[in-house]
């Protein structure tokens, strides 16, 4: 920023320069009477077309000064003012420093909270769970399990907004491996159906049926899974998809007291192509 000060402030200077000299002139040129000596009067004309020659050259360097030093100048006040909250913002965070809290320290406040808040959630008390659990995440940002609870809580409430971008968060966070995170991939599979549902509460069904499928490719035999594929694929009418499903639903779960039922829906949906893939009796 220093390289932009230096030009800005040497053109400053010349320009001073130049009107100095143009105001200084001035008095002496008026003070002469030239009306009565031929060559005196020869001379202001001279002189006047000096000074507007000189004039016109001042008005267009002006013009281009203005130019160049607007940006500067609007450079410069932004560099101060970058400065300026950068220098309150660390003495804000020096003046309520407080020592460092040890791991353990933290693992047990989380512990702590998060009894509070199955407490809370149990008690009905949603709001004051989901203030808890935001206490949660400023102690540990990749905690899963709070991310979890925070999903849970805002299907509840009917959050999908909140519901969705928190699934979305805690799907990149699994995706990276967590914090020391057990049980890892069903709960990136859980995580993705909990996507989906939360898509197919919102009515947005194709980004439904896109999140039910990476959860079924990570766990191809979960029956959960298997079934909100298929559920949704008989809501998009896609007959193909939904009897794929419905023979993996049927080896996983072979038990389900549905299969007949949706067996039945899936020979009711029409037919997109001539090739269909054959129910399992």
């Amino acid at each position: 920023m220093i390289f932009y000060l230096l030009p800005a402030i040497v053109i400053i200077a010349c320009l001073g320069s130049i009107i100095f000299l143009i105001i200084k002139k001035l008095p002496q040129l008026a003070s002469i009477n030239i009306q009565s000596v031929p060559r005196e009067k020869e001379q202001q004309v001279r002189n006047r077309i000096m000074l507007q020659r000189l004039s016109r050259k001042y008005d267009d360097f002006y013009a281009i000064i203005k130019k160049i030093s607007k940006p500067l100048l609007k450079d410069v006040s932004n560099f101060f003012s970058q400065l300026y909250y950068k220098i309150l913002e660390i003495e804000k965070n020096q003046l309520h420093r407080q020592p460092p809290l040890k791991q353990i320290d933290i693992n047990q406040q989380i512990t702590s909270k998060f009894q509070e808040v199955q407490q809370l959630i149990a008690d009905g008390e949603n709001e004051k769970a989901e203030d808890i659990c935001i206490s949660i995440v400023e102690l540990n940002p990749r905690n899963v399990q709070v991310y979890e609870i925070l999903t849970d809580i805002y299907l509840e409430r009917k959050e999908y907004k909140k519901a969705r971008e928190v699934c979305k968060y805690l799907i990149k966070i699994l995706a990276k491996g967590g914090d020391g995170v057990v049980g890892e991939k069903h709960r990136l599979a859980n995580s993705y159906s909990n996507l989906g549902w939360t898509y197919q509460l919102e009515n947005k069904y194709n980004f439904a049926l896109t999140n039910y499928r990476k959860a079924v490719d990570l766990e191809p035999s979960n029956p959960r899974f298997l079934d909100l594929l298929l559920k949704i694929s008989i809501i998009l009418k896609n007959k193909d998809l939904a009897t794929e499903v419905f023979n993996d639903l049927r080896q996983a779960d072979p038990d389900n007291q549905k299969l007949a039922e949706i067996k039945e829906e899936i020979k009711n949906l029409p037919s997109k192509s001539e090739k269909v893939i054959p129910l399992s009796e």
